[in-house]
């Protein structure tokens, strides 16, 4: 997007020819080449500090939807590059409609409210060091299911967590299925294909950085993710600090220090749920752990049936890294309860920080009878 002349005469008169379009805002007017794509330049985004507002972002969004259909842009979910060679568009300028420290605490809420049988269904392709398409488009309050596979010889991932806090996830799925509570970064084995589902609701430019396996960015492995379009009203964003989330205290700093030696010093553990005609259980049915000895718990759901795995009261003291599928892993805030299907392993990879004596159940149907228990000590 270019500054719009000096004589304003100027620009109305090229808008009648079809050669320009002109946005107003409060730092001035903009130009637009015809067909160009739309982008946020020198436009302050204010956002809300009321909770469950954030309306600050309401013109802006007004104008951009202005600009976009005087310049015929793409349908919500298309990608601007072809799916068969990594785009060489340069990534747009990062911009968000909540501070660092916020994030959408009703996710559920969008969850819920999406007819997830019409969701769009956009690809992303990891490997040969790009992500492709390097500018993935979407629209606020629209339901998306996601395709991001791993084409290259090693395990991939992809750090968007600016995307998320401003998006309603529902979970990804990849074999096992992950539900977390603010995802952060997601990795694909490779060969393998994970699905993402998520509803945008901030718009904003949003960060794409490509992830070596443990972590690290890899060199020019980038790309955003634009979502434009208005903040939904039904349901409404409810905007709160990141602290609450709920994460231990401490939490990022024991999981830095215990990352790099896991592998080495990890509690391993497998917790097998099976279903029978005589019965349906948990093995075993207790678990003991430590207090700070980071610990990964795998489940195996060994039965016919569908399992979900419930342990709340536990996850909300355990400082979590990751949670690990067939195809892939995700990283986030807290783990949540998710559906194991017959046959599926899943694995959670966390830290306890208090003792105590947790329950763990399952929620599937016809599974209530399902007891056993996590013990943690000092």
């Amino acid at each position: 997007m270019q500054r719009c002349f000096p004589e304003e005469n100027r620009c109305r008169s090229e808008s009648r020819q079809g050669l320009c379009h002109c946005v107003r805002s409060g730092n001035g007017t903009f130009r637009t080449s015809r067909g160009n794509r739309v982008m946020e330049d020198a436009v302050a985004i204010v956002p809300s500090n009321r909770k469950g507002g954030a309306l600050g972002v309401v013109a802006l969004a007004s104008a951009a939807l202005l600009v976009l259909s005087g310049c015929g842009s793409t349908a919500s979910g298309e990608v601007k590059a072809g799916a068969a060679a990594a785009s060489t568009e340069a990534a747009p300028a990062a911009t968000s409609a909540l501070a660092a420290d916020e994030w959408v605490a009703n996710p559920g809420d969008f969850k819920e409210a999406a007819n997830w049988d019409s969701a769009k269904k956009p690809e992303i392709t990891l490997g040969g060091g790009a992500i492709n398409p390097s500018n993935l488009d979407l629209v606020a309050g629209e339901p998306y299911q996601i395709s991001i596979t791993n084409n290259d010889s090693v395990d991939l991932g992809v750090g968007m967590k600016d995307f998320f806090r401003s998006s309603a996830v529902r979970k990804t799925e990849s074999g096992a299925e992950i539900k977390l509570i603010l995802f952060k970064e997601i990795f694909v084995k490779a060969g393998q294909t994970v699905e993402l589902f998520l509803v945008p609701v901030m718009p904003g430019t949003y960060d794409m950085t490509g992830l070596a396996a443990n972590g690290t960015p890899v060199d020019g492995m980038t790309g955003a993710v634009t979502v434009t379009g208005a903040v939904p009203t039904t349901p409404k964003p409810t905007i709160e600090k990141l602290s609450t989330v709920g994460e231990p205290e401490g939490a990022a700093d024991m999981l830095a220090a215990a990352i790099p030696t896991w592998d080495a010093t990890a509690t391993a553990v497998t917790i097998t749920m099976g279903d029978t005609e005589e019965a349906h259980f948990f093995e075993p049915t207790d678990t003991a752990l430590k207090v700070g000895v980071p610990a990964t718990i795998t489940f195996v759901n060994a039965g016919s049936t569908m399992h979900v795995y419930e342990m709340a009261d536990f996850l909300k003291t355990a400082a979590l890294w990751q949670v690990t599928g067939t195809g892939g892993w995700s990283t986030g805030g807290l783990a949540k309860p998710a559906d194991v299907e017959a046959g599926v392993t899943t694995s959670l990879s966390v830290i306890p920080t208090q003792a105590g004596t947790f329950e763990l159940t399952d929620s599937a149907p016809g599974m209530e009878s399902m007891k056993a228990t996590i013990t943690v000590t000092e």
